[in-house]
């Protein structure tokens, strides 16, 4: 009797997959054993034609699941009106997601700098901080990640030692022990010019910080004319059952930054901005070519809309 092909599984399918991904791509990530073929609501398909619950979402970022159909809609319709133009040109579609991310934030911010990832979002943050104090100190938070470019990178935790490439940092760094009120005071001084934290921190293993740690973190802030950055990436976009963490802790940052979910998958972010610091912010300061695209902007205010139609943050409650 002749031998039977043992059956090929999600794994060997995966590894399979990966191992021709490995042929032309940069070897930097590790992947799961899967190779996804599609998508809809929760559910991936791979290579296979196996159905995969997702719980990861992609880093976060699928916060409306896969294939919404106000969403996919929102995206064809922009797309075959106009897929790109600068922010040389004025389009409705970008004023409309600005006012609407304000206005969905329910905090007092005057502005929004639109750009491309949470890296690029908080890169923009610091550099806002540091002209603007004109101080050459930023304070982070142990266990936080802000991204891998030269300035997120400075504040990330750890990251010196693990990945980080560069021969130093822009600006002086130092780290506050999570949830250590005592310790603040001896790190954001007058001449901290801003300190940045994620309410709750992500790749750490979602680690809230709290409403009394961040509280002091506001004080202090205020205290020595420092500004308070908020990072919000990842828990943002109502993840937390409310528009944003500074929400739910009833802290107010002078900025603050989200990206993942905001798009539903497709890349934007998003630096927010007081009244205070949207003043010291000056023609050409900030720049960026595909932030504010209008196809970005198109997924930004179906996002948007979906939470405020389907009730996602009482949902999440």
């Amino acid at each position: 009797m002749p031998k039977q092909k043992p059956a090929r599984t999600t794994t060997d399918g995966g590894i399979q997959a990966a191992a021709r991904a490995r042929d032309f791509l940069a070897p930097v990530f590790s992947q799961y054993p899967l190779e996804v073929a599609s998508a809809q609501g929760v559910w991936l398909t791979n290579s296979l034609g196996e159905r995969v619950l997702d719980l990861y979402g992609g880093h976060a970022v699928a916060g409306l699941g896969y294939a919404h159909p106000a969403w996919t809609a929102a995206l064809a319709r922009q797309a075959e009106a106009c897929q790109f133009q600068s922010n040389a040109v004025a389009m409705r579609v970008r004023a409309r997601a600005a006012r609407r991310l304000v206005r969905f934030s329910r905090l007092p911010f005057a502005s929004v700098f639109l750009v491309n990832s949470g890296a690029e979002a908080n890169e923009n943050a610091l550099k806002v901080a540091l002209r603007m104090t004109g101080r050459p100190h930023v304070a982070a938070i142990e266990g936080g990640f802000h991204g891998r470019t030269a300035a997120a990178g400075a504040v990330t935790w750890g990251a010196q030692a693990k990945w980080y490439g560069f021969p130093r940092t822009p600006f002086e760094v130092s780290f506050i022990p999570r949830g250590d009120t005592a310790a603040i005071r001896a790190e954001v001084t007058k001449r901290t010019a801003a300190v940045i934290v994620e309410p709750v921190q992500g790749l750490a293993g979602a680690v809230a910080l709290g409403a009394p740690f961040l509280a002091a973190l506001r004080a202090r802030c205020d205290e020595v004319g420092s500004l308070l950055i908020f990072d919000e990436v990842q828990c943002g976009v109502g993840r937390t059952g409310q528009p944003f963490a500074a929400n739910l802790y009833g802290v107010r940052p002078d900025m603050l930054t989200t990206a993942k979910a905001l798009g539903n998958g497709f890349p934007c972010a998003v630096l927010m901005l007081s009244p205070l610091v949207a003043a010291s912010v000056k023609p050409q300061s900030l720049g960026t070519t595909f932030g504010g695209g209008p196809m970005a902007c198109a997924a930004i205010e179906a996002v948007i809309a979906a939470i405020r139609n389907e009730r996602l943050l009482e949902r999440v409650r």
